[in-house]
């Protein structure tokens, strides 16, 4: 139980990202967040990626308290400056493993 807990709170966690871009972007948009065995895939629309990138939003999650916070954060405005530079140039992101542990991939995509 204790380790679905852990996932559950790295899937919010996740989510709770994606769920602040959507809302910073102003528009209606098509966030994708697909729940897979042991976490969360995040596909944010052209429209994120350039928010994200415009606001530097990975330095808003790279100061949350978690040891991945920092790193995640960075690859975040990274993927999103390098995307953003094509029409329809996005990010997507998977997050795996319970809270303290967790691990992932990150995509930036033209």
């Amino acid at each position: 139980m204790r380790i679905a807990r852990k996932l559950a709170v790295g899937a919010l966690l996740a989510a709770a990202a994606s769920v602040s871009v959507v809302l910073g972007s102003g528009s209606a948009s098509a966030v994708s967040v697909t729940p897979l065995p042991g976490g969360v895939q995040v596909d944010l629309t052209p429209a994120d990626t350039q928010w994200v990138a415009q606001n530097h939003f990975g330095q808003v999650i790279a100061g949350l308290p978690h040891p991945s916070a920092a790193s995640f954060g960075e690859a975040l405005d990274s993927a999103a400056a390098l995307s953003s530079q094509y029409p329809d140039g996005r990010v997507v992101f998977t997050v795996y493993g319970p809270f303290n542990e967790l691990n992932g991939t990150m995509l930036a995509l033209q």
